[in-house]
């Protein structure tokens, strides 16, 4: 009678691990990384303070699927001339990677902040932003004018959310 109940216990265990198992595929599923072609990206602010210029710019996820984003992006500036501008981009701003779950709609946003103050000469200026979310597939294009003296960026990793500079 004891062994009886022992192997309905275990039984009754095995069932549910069962039956979570297609949640927890269909959760994993939803943890793709996401693509070029679900992502918008737009800038939102800036401001100056003694020299250095600090950015928040907020991928989108724009597709009917939910993806993750985990990590830093990384970015390219390009002038008027469609001539890429010296670009070195530190992976140094809080918050650190984590992931981030973009449902349809969602958004996540990452920092930038640079230096703007020249040694004697202009620092150059870009037109154009090359900008590729963590992982993703490509990258994304948007107008931009950003000035880093040296070409340095520092950036931080995406946390959910719409957040400003």
């Amino acid at each position: 009678m004891r062994r009886s109940r022992i192997r309905a216990a275990g039984m009754a265990t095995m069932l549910v691990v069962i039956a979570s198992l297609p949640t927890a595929f269909a959760a994993h599923g939803a943890s793709a990384t996401c693509t070029r072609a679900q992502l918008g990206v737009r800038q939102n602010g800036t401001q100056g303070t003694a020299g250095t210029i600090h950015g928040a710019w907020v991928f989108t996820n724009r597709s009917g699927t939910s993806c993750v984003l985990n990590g830093y992006p990384d970015l390219q500036l390009y002038g008027k001339a469609g001539r890429p501008i010296h670009t070195s981009v530190l992976e140094d701003l809080t918050p650190g990677p984590s992931d981030v779950t973009l449902a349809p709609g969602g958004s996540a946003t990452f920092l930038s902040s640079y230096s703007d103050v020249s040694s004697g000469h202009p620092c150059p200026m870009s037109s154009v932003a090359q900008i590729t979310a963590p992982g993703a597939d490509a990258s994304l294009f948007l107008p931009a004018e950003l000035a880093p003296c040296g070409g340095i960026v520092h950036v931080s990793a995406v946390r959910a959310g719409v957040h400003h500079a």
